[in-house]
């Protein structure tokens, strides 16, 4: 039987390379992202890596919590099952008294509340069919406070805490519920120079978690892993 992964943040960074790994798998694809043109872009270069995978676009701006729930609504009703969902889509703004109100909006939006809405339809969804898994990509900045990113941190210690109560919720329903939280991740979002890129966290090393938290036996749960970077840990030595 078809198994199908919808995965957010599709187009670049930790979402492109869990798409990788999803169609690995033999997966269906589902994969939301902002930008079209870059949405073709890994449509095509997935189907020259796996062929046979079916990959479904979608383009929404997770800025616009509505837009993102009409999407998925319209998704649900288009499959009669989803096996995962993973929710990598989100935003970096440095800052914290400095933020505008737009800044601050566009951070809970798309790292929040746009998210919680796909988990929550998901969720739903799974209840229905009798399983599923729901992968959230969090922060070791939600579990510790960084400095100079206040906000971000905040809405990463708010999808930590949401996703461990949503592991708790649908555990009963065979649901499986995991926050992936990595340190700094080399990604074009934290390519700001403060970090050498060789120095952070792969993309690949998302994919090697996941792989960990799905092979284990159906009596270890995982809620939160973190991962963390090396060189960030030291600077606080």
């Amino acid at each position: 039987m078809e198994k199908i992964a919808l995965i957010t943040g599709a187009s670049r960074g930790i979402g492109k390379a869990i798409a990788h790994y999803f169609a690995q798998e033999g997966y269906s694809l589902i994969l939301l992202a902002l930008t079209k043109e870059n949405l073709e872009q890994i449509e095509t270069e997935l189907q020259k890596l796996y062929s046979s995978c079916v990959i479904k676009t979608v383009a929404v701006d997770f800025n616009n919590p509505s837009a993102v729930e009409s999407e998925i609504k319209s998704i649900i009703n288009s499959y009669k099952k989803i096996d995962v969902v993973v929710n990598s889509a989100g935003i970096l703004r440095a800052g914290n008294t400095s933020l505008t109100p737009y800044e601050l909006s566009e951070l809970m939006n798309v790292n929040v509340l746009s998210t919680m809405i796909i988990c929550n339809l998901l969720a739903e969804k799974m209840k229905i069919q009798g399983f599923g898994e729901i992968y959230n990509i969090g922060s070791t900045a939600g579990l510790k406070s960084v400095p100079k990113i206040a906000a971000y941190s905040a809405t990463k210690s708010a999808i930590i805490s949401y996703s461990e109560s949503l592991y708790n919720e649908l555990l009963p329903f065979n649901i499986n519920v995991c926050c992936l939280c990595p340190s700094v991740v080399n990604t074009d979002m934290t390519d700001d120079g403060r970090v050498d890129n060789n120095l952070k966290i792969e993309t690949q090393d998302l994919t090697k978690c996941f792989e960990f938290v799905r092979d284990l036996s159906s009596n270890a749960k995982i809620s939160i892993l973190p991962i963390r970077c090396k060189v960030m840990d030291l600077e606080t030595h």
